[in-house]
């Protein structure tokens, strides 16, 4: 899992403080406002694209496919 923006899909280095990342939404997006997606990510680096969610016992399974490798996997989430 990684944070990515939602505007451009850039990915922040992890080092990276929340005041460096919102020069980012400033410069390349006019806005003070950061607006970051918590992505999966694929064993070759891209981020995963969501599929489908399913039942599961006990929570929801969201499915997710890499657009580059064709990579398969899901999340597990549990019901609250």
């Amino acid at each position: 899992m990684r944070l990515q923006c939602k505007q451009c899909g850039w990915v922040p280095p992890e080092d990276m403080t929340a005041r460096d990342a919102q020069l980012h939404f400033q410069m390349d997006h006019d806005t003070d406002e950061m607006k970051l997606d918590l992505v999966a990510v694929c064993t070759c680096g891209e981020a995963m694209a969501f599929t489908v969610s399913r039942p599961t016992g006990g929570g929801i399974k969201d499915y997710l496919e890499c657009g580059v490798c064709g990579s398969t996997g899901y999340v597990r989430r549990e019901s609250a």
